[in-house]
């Protein structure tokens, strides 16, 4: 089975896969994000309503997440997704990715433990923008 080496940001994640350690790397998947690059402003409707509590001031109904965040939340599970597809359809052994920080932390909360136990390393880069061979020589040490 093949390996998948995952590489994505908040706004763009290409998959490659690589059938084994000396074939060379085929981009396989690429998913893009426009709302990574749309204003937080323009992302919300609405501004969130004020109530008045009989007392001296009113409280703003407030949001646990920003709009941006909740994008971003959405755009790991896709990505996530994606992986758990090809795990599941047994096209897939294992994986690795790399994002910059904050968003593999986000890809890392989008995990079950199927796939977390398919994750064979990550890497905190953002390697979105780099080439199949690239991304695979991050991962080359650990590639088997």
């Amino acid at each position: 089975m093949a390996t998948w080496i995952v590489v994505a940001d908040a706004a763009k994640a290409r998959i490659f896969q690589q059938d084994s350690a000396k074939d060379p790397a085929e981009e396989v998947h690429t998913l893009v994000h426009s709302e990574a690059r749309t204003r937080s402003a323009a992302l919300t409707s609405d501004s969130p309503g004020a109530q008045s509590n009989g007392g001296s001031g009113t409280h703003g109904m407030t949001e646990k997440v920003s709009p941006r965040e909740a994008e971003d939340q959405r755009f790991a599970r896709d990505v996530i997704h994606q992986v758990r597809h090809a795990l599941n359809e047994n096209r897939i052994r294992q994986f690795y990715m790399a994002a910059p920080p904050h968003f593999l932390g986000l890809l890392r909360g989008a995990m079950d433990e199927r796939v977390s136990k398919a994750l064979a390393g990550d890497l905190d880069k953002n390697l979105s923008r780099a080439s199949a061979d690239e991304a695979c020589a991050a991962f080359k040490p650990r590639l088997s």
